[in-house]
């Protein structure tokens, strides 16, 4: 079992290793559009995005969340809760311009979501190793005087 365990963590970092490469070809296409696409079949590109958000989502939901010191703080100050960071990692949605995905060595994803009581968030999430990090949170309507360091 331990053996399937270290495969399926190595295939992971491959993955994530691949859609790294990826972003950084310059291919992918980070800027908003104005164009309405409600009326039209997904385009191959949309549905790649779609497939690898999912596949990044689902590597960071894999590993143990770890708080950092700074996370703690802004949660506090933000009334973020863990119940709430979970939700979004569950729900949120990548925002590719506030995600840092060649930072070494890890990389960063900004999830965006509203959370159960209607507060609109972004939760910075690194994968590192075996662990998902949660870097910092943020609510995206309401200005909050923190005095974390």
């Amino acid at each position: 079992m331990k053996y399937l365990n270290k495969n399926a963590a190595k295939l992971l970092s491959l993955i994530v290793l691949a859609l790294l490469a990826y972003f950084n070809t310059g291919k992918f296409n980070t800027q908003p559009s104005n164009k309405d696409y409600s009326l039209e079949t997904p385009s191959t590109d949309k549905l790649e995005k779609h497939s690898s958000d999912r596949t990044i989502i689902s590597g960071l939901q894999a590993n143990a969340l770890q708080y950092t010191k700074h996370a703690r703080c802004r949660m506090d100050c933000r009334h973020i809760s863990e119940k709430e960071v979970k939700e979004i990692l569950r729900k949120g949605r990548i925002n590719h311009r506030k995600s840092k995905p060649a930072d070494y060595p890890c990389p960063s994803y900004a999830l965006e979501g509203v959370t159960s009581d209607r507060q609109e968030v972004r939760i910075v999430f690194a994968a590192c190793d075996r662990k998902t990090k949660v870097i910092t949170t943020i609510d995206l309507e309401n200005e909050y005087q923190c005095n974390c360091k």
